[in-house]
């Protein structure tokens, strides 16, 4: 039976992808909806004092 990917949630689909590790479709949906999303943030030119700040503010926005 296949999972109609396109009508689960984000995390739904995130979580199907981590129960079924080998179900390549379903990795491809995962990745094409990530594709897909509008970039919040774009960075220029950033010194390195400011680099791992700007690496924890992205690894907090990833986790919500």
């Amino acid at each position: 039976m296949k999972s109609d990917f396109q009508a689960m949630t984000m995390g739904e689909l995130k979580k199907y992808v981590l129960e079924h590790r080998n179900d390549q479709e379903a990795f491809q949906a995962l990745m094409k909806r990530i594709d897909a999303q509008p970039q919040n943030q774009i960075y220029g030119e950033v010194d390195t004092e400011q680099f791992s700040s700007l690496l924890e503010q992205h690894r907090r926005f990833q986790k919500d």
